[in-house]
């Protein structure tokens, strides 16, 4: 993290945002070709990264291997979650309530997201050497990906085909509580309790979806005390953020 090869790297991706912005504002392209678009790129990312880090491994007590993905690889983090909200968008026929909802939510979270997956990748501290940065497959899956949905989010902000109004600030905090909350159990369920004696005393195999468990910089927690600290500023942090980018849209609102 932070190397050479990741500085080139952040720096690919901005230039890649400043040339999709510069295509937005000139050809002005519709909301159906962009989903379209985000639903095909985000499709082949998610299988890139799943045959790049597949592995073959012995199955206990049998002759042969077995095609495992780690846990860590699932697709629960919020920006791999947004998966599920391209497929709704390529295949829902109507605006609904729930569709305003996502946009709503999407705007905030792709950007934000997008832009702290490229500038703290995990990769690097967990599948890929930095070495790797331009020779391994998941770098780009990783790199490329979010740009997109940066991409994404910032054309959900311009399109006239998409009505953010000030209200989504609510909905946005809302979703990301609720998926955050939510991933305290997912984290829970796929980590792998050591018991001694009928006792928890440790836990192996962890996984930090939203990173609720764990901060993404190596900063251990030594007491529950800790743990809360960290909840509530990264909570000050995602809610400050969020109202930021929603800023322009509540004075728009506003002024009328």
């Amino acid at each position: 993290m932070f190397s050479i090869n990741h500085f080139i790297w952040i720096f690919i991706c901005f230039v890649l945002v400043v040339l999709g912005y510069i295509c937005f504002s000139k050809d002005n392209p519709s909301f159906k070709k962009i989903v379209d678009i985000a639903f095909y790129f985000a499709l082949i990312s998610e299988l890139i990264k799943i045959f790049s880090v597949i592995e073959m491994v012995p199955i206990d007590g049998k002759d042969g291997l077995y095609p495992y993905l780690e846990l860590r690889y699932l697709p629960l983090h919020l920006c791999s979650l947004h998966i599920l909200s391209f497929i709704y968008l390529k295949f829902s026929k109507k605006d609904s309530a729930f569709k305003t909802w996502l946009l709503s939510f999407m705007y905030p979270s792709c950007i934000l997201g997008g832009i702290l997956a490229i500038l703290l990748p995990s990769i690097f501290s967990t599948s890929v050497s930095v070495n790797e940065a331009f020779t391994h497959p998941l770098a780009y899956q990783t790199f490329l990906y979010h740009t997109m949905l940066i991409l994404f989010g910032i054309y959900i902000s311009k399109s006239k085909e998409v009505n953010l109004t000030k209200d989504g600030f609510r909905k946005s905090i809302i979703s990301i509580c609720l998926l955050s909350f939510l991933s305290l159990y997912l984290n829970s369920i796929f980590t792998i309790p050591v018991y001694e004696n009928g006792k928890l005393v440790s836990v192996a195999t962890t996984t930090n979806f939203f990173f609720t468990s764990l901060a993404p910089l190596p900063i251990p927690f030594s007491s529950k005390l800790h743990w809360f600290i960290y909840l509530f500023v990264i909570c000050i942090i995602a809610f400050g953020l969020i109202y930021l980018l929603y800023l322009p849209i509540i004075k728009r609102d506003r002024h009328g």
